[in-house]
């Protein structure tokens, strides 16, 4: 077999660590690593070879084998993928190395070896499931076949190519039920895709269904008539509940109340049960609420009288804390599932609601809610005058644990990828480990990842093994000089600047967000390139949003500019920063009269409202962690609480 003996030497050579040469400096090694890569990549098969012998007791050896060893695998029999299989067992490779194998024996129509190494697969992609249908046709398993063609079908997008074959011959002999083909039609169009919802029609050929089919497109393409005809759905119209979602979705955009509407009289008039009801009820009925509506607590009370659906109930809260109608904000808590009543968040207007209505706060709701290290605990230890429980628990390991887990090959592996900046390679080795180690080995490794620098990754180690109180680990300052200089430069908070990184990138110096904020502080270009003109900031490349000293002192001179813009107030700042200052000036203008806490709550974003307490409560962590002054809100803040506004 062509190139047999080269691989057979290379699997002899990463097996017995023959030919092994002077280990080099770590260093060195990678360097190695990444020329021998190169030589890979260029066909220099000279200087890959020689990189090989030079690197066998380097922690990613592995992946060049791998790399090469993927190249011969339409050379290789199943006898020789399982002894290389065997080889990555341990490693997020040996998944990899199975999908390649499995897919290309099912391209290659090799069914027998197809159904020996399918089963092993871990979360087999559509096209894998549509070779295990043919593998399965094959063999004549034809009820089989056919009931994986009936599933992989009906979706409302297009399948795979792989399983054309299957289809053809499935249509062929079986043919398709004109309930299947109504299923897809309308899951077709439920999914917004004309095309697929056009060749499902195709196969509903009786002449009776005909007219059922016309409704269909009716609604969907005019849904505003079923407004003015709601009697076009009956309990005996076919399909009327799907149709009737599918009216009120494609309402909604463009008449989000009268879709509301619309879906409450089909709703009592089709007996859709409460289950089927929460979806588009929840969906329609909390965006409305966001809008502010006189008649909004009118609606949404008739959508859900029966307190049916938690995330409707609180909105129904925060449209009464616009109206400071504290009897009803009261009341309305109280009908929470006691899963959410006794968040800190709820809890915190529970007790400003009985303050409001000349009411003690019991001391245990008191004590409950000062304990919490969140936004509303905080505020409420500010209001109380008690200091804040940040309650850290740092790291109890043994200097014997924390070298067995650096010693770790998958830990070893993911430091090698990580400096060589391969982050998706060792979060994807990460990913693998953690099926493997205990909450306590994560923690230690964990720490690990913040000592190299990877404090991303020692973030999401601290949620892996569970330790949210070690907050050394979940709150990393790195940098420090240049936030100091920074934040002095421009007369912010350090912890201030610390909580918006922390939020917005986690300390990962080359993030880039999906609409192209890049860097720490996680600028825009747009707002990067304005704000060095107006702080006169070198910015002759925006690459170098990428270094910590340019983005970190951008973001700290626009932080400072969106103080400046909203009069010194952190809160809207921080909102600013988020949503632009824009949007901060809209929500001012409607509710900017409320009580700050109230303003805070009533963010129709849930990512800026969100974002806001989390930055404020960061930044409380921060300094207490710092030693700086800590304060969730400045004096002038407190003031405009709702707490403070009856007083």
């Amino acid at each position: 077999m062509p190139g047999t003996k080269f691989f057979c030497a290379l699997t002899a050579s990463f097996l017995l660590s023959s030919c092994i040469q002077a280990n080099p400096s770590l260093e060195s090694q990678r360097t190695l690593y990444l020329s021998t890569l190169n030589a890979l990549e260029t066909g220099n098969q000279n200087d890959y070879i020689n990189g090989v012998k030079q690197l066998q007791n380097y922690p990613l050896l592995p992946y060049l084998t791998f790399s090469e060893q993927s190249k011969l695998l339409p050379r290789l029999n199943a006898g020789e993928v399982e002894e290389l299989l065997d080889q990555y067992q341990g490693t997020p490779l040996y998944n990899r190395l199975l999908l390649s194998w499995t897919s290309q024996l099912g391209q290659q129509q090799r069914w027998n070896s197809f159904l020996e190494f399918y089963p092993r697969v871990k979360h087999p992609n559509a096209r894998l499931n549509c070779f295990a249908a043919r593998a399965a046709l094959a063999q004549g398993d034809r009820a089989s076949a056919f009931r994986q063609a009936e599933q992989l079908w009906n979706i409302g997008q297009s399948q795979n190519n792989a399983c054309d074959p299957l289809f053809d011959t499935w249509v062929n002999e079986q043919g398709i039920s004109r309930e299947l083909a109504f299923d897809r039609f309308m899951k077709a169009l439920e999914a917004d895709n004309i095309g697929i919802a056009r060749y499902a029609e195709r196969f509903i050929t009786r002449e009776q269904d005909k007219a059922h089919v016309s409704l269909i497109w009716s609604i969907y393409n005019s849904p505003e008539t079923l407004q003015a005809q709601p009697s076009q759905l009956t309990l005996n119209t076919p399909h009327h509940r799907r149709l009737a979602m599918l009216a009120v979705n494609k309402l909604a955009p463009n008449d989000l109340e009268g879709s509301l509407r619309l879906w409450l009289s089909l709703t009592r008039s089709l007996s859709i049960p409460t289950e089927e009801q929460e979806a588009i009820t929840v969906r329609h009925g909390v965006r409305y609420a966001k809008g502010f509506h006189a008649n909004a607590p009118a609606l949404l009370a008739q959508l859900d009288p029966n307190f049916n659906f938690p995330e409707l109930t609180e909105w129904r809260i925060r449209l009464a804390l616009t109206e400071q109608n504290w009897t009803t904000v009261s009341q309305l808590i109280q009908r929470l599932p006691e899963h959410l009543k006794d968040t800190p968040r709820w809890q915190y207007w529970q007790m400003v609601s009985q303050v409001r209505l000349n009411q003690r706060p019991t001391p245990e709701l008191i004590q409950t809610l000062v304990a919490d290290r969140s936004f509303y605990g905080f505020i409420a230890a500010e209001m109380q005058g008690k200091p804040f429980s940040i309650n850290h628990q740092p790291k109890q390991a043994s200097a014997a644990e924390i070298e067995r887990i650096r010693n770790l090959p998958a830990m070893q592996r993911i430091h090698e990828l990580y400096q060589l900046g391969f982050e998706d390679l060792a979060r994807s080795e990460w990913n693998h480990v953690t099926a493997h180690l205990s909450d306590h080995e994560l923690h230690i490794a964990a720490h690990l990842f913040k000592s190299w620098g990877w404090y991303f990754q020692g973030i999401r180690g601290a949620i892996a093994s569970d330790r949210w109180d070690d907050l050394e680990l979940r709150f990393p300052a790195p940098h420090a000089r240049l936030f100091a200089e920074a934040t002095r430069e421009f007369n912010i908070h350090p912890a201030w600047a610390l909580a918006v990184t922390r939020q917005e990138s986690a300390f990962q110096n080359v993030a880039r967000s999906g609409a192209g904020a890049r860097g720490l502080m996680q600028l825009m270009p747009a707002t990067a390139r304005e704000t060095a003109r107006r702080f006169e900031i070198p910015l002759d490349d925006l690459e170098r949003l990428n270094e910590p000293n340019t983005n970190i002192r951008l973001g700290s001179a626009y932080l400072s500019q969106m103080l400046g813009f909203f009069n010194g107030n952190r809160v809207h700042a921080t909102a600013a920063y988020n949503a632009g200052p824009g949007r901060v000036r809209q929500w001012l203008s409607a509710r900017g009269h409320l009580p700050l806490d109230i303003w805070v709550e009533t963010i129709p974003f849930d990512e800026t409202r969100q974002y806001v307490q989390n930055v404020l409560t960061f930044g409380v962590i921060y300094a207490e962690m710092h030693n700086y002054t800590a304060s969730v809100l400045s004096q002038e803040e407190q003031r405009q609480l709702a707490w403070y506004s009856n007083r």
